[in-house]
């Protein structure tokens, strides 16, 4: 299986405002890692703002844009600037301002328990149990209204690893995710899918997509568990948006 894009890499900028290591390497250093692997296309896909120890700093983006454009020179492979931003509320609000959206080439979003909630509430509400790992109905009930709201009120490209610590109903995310053209990841460290899950994105016809996560040089490209994953579970090819082609993307 050949995939042409990896959209899930990280770098130094998904460091915080107290610069704390997290991710290794420059975007210079992904594109030439994409490079030796045969890559068309890549995204830099740095945590969102909310993050409370890894978030990207919006001081940060024009020189970003900079670098991505020098990498391109150098490489020849097409890089995106993208963001991987945090749903920080029950109603699927996202760290992202109307400005922030024309920013970015791609837009990828997910849960993460290091976000900042919108509110106290909404800690309450929805981030605590999530954390805590509850999975009662009206857990999942709630996790799936936020996700399909957040799909209806951004330009989202691809959820992040569904359903890892944010358990959700995957009959009902697929369909919607079809719906809005959003792509649903196959994470190249953290798969949450279940084989009725899979069974519910095949009968749908739900476009999955497999990236890695890369939070090093080194591992950009390198979605061996995704494929394998894919290929264990029958995913049919057509159905993996990067396999043998660059992605479609909302925004131009």
């Amino acid at each position: 299986m050949v995939i042409f894009g990896d959209y899930h890499t990280h770098t130094i900028y998904s460091s915080g405002k107290h610069n704390k290591k997290h991710a290794k390497g420059t975007i210079l250093e992904n594109a030439l890692m994409a490079q030796q692997k045969g890559l068309k296309e890549i995204a830099i896909t740095e945590h969102g703002f909310s993050h409370k120890l890894y978030g990207l700093q919006r001081k940060n983006l024009a020189k970003m844009r900079e670098e991505i454009e020098d990498a391109k020179q150098k490489t020849g492979v097409n890089i995106l600037l993208g963001i991987e931003a945090n749903i920080i509320s029950s109603e699927g609000d996202v760290d992202l301002t109307n400005e922030d959206l024309k920013m970015f080439d791609l837009i990828i979003v997910g849960f993460h328990s290091f976000a900042k909630a919108k509110s106290t509430k909404e800690y309450f509400k929805f981030f605590l149990p999530n954390i805590l790992g509850f999975k009662r109905k009206k857990d999942i009930k709630r996790n799936t209204l936020a996700l399909m709201k957040a799909m209806d009120k951004y330009p989202i490209d691809i959820i992040s690893h569904p359903g890892v610590n944010m358990p959700m109903d995957f009959l009902e995310i697929a369909n919607y995710a079809k719906k809005t053209n959003t792509l649903l990841e196959i994470n190249g460290k953290r798969i949450a899918y279940t084989n009725k899950d899979i069974e519910n994105i095949i009968n749908t016809k739900t476009k999955v997509i497999i990236d890695s996560d890369a939070h090093s040089p080194m591992k950009v490209g390198y979605c061996n568990k995704g494929i394998n994953f894919a290929i264990s579970h029958n995913i049919p090819n057509e159905l993996i948006a990067n396999y043998g082609k660059i992605i479609d993307r909302k925004v131009k």
